[in-house]
């Protein structure tokens, strides 16, 4: 049932949006390492990337 509901136009409109917010996502994660010169990516590093693109994580309020 939810497969006939959901047709490919809207599910292709919604892969595309996907795509450009996890490459908007990840750009600014790697900025946040290369600032900082890690080799790896770290929690913080996640939120103040999430917080970039304006979605911020309820717990993490505080800490950001």
């Amino acid at each position: 049932m939810w497969r006939k509901a959901y047709q490919w136009p809207y599910l292709r409109r919604d892969m595309r949006f996907l795509k450009i917010f996890l490459d908007d996502f990840m750009c600014d994660a790697i900025r946040y390492i290369e600032d900082t010169r890690q080799k790896t990516i770290t929690a913080m590093d996640v939120i103040y990337a999430l917080k970039c693109q304006g979605c911020t994580i309820i717990h993490y309020v505080d800490l950001v």
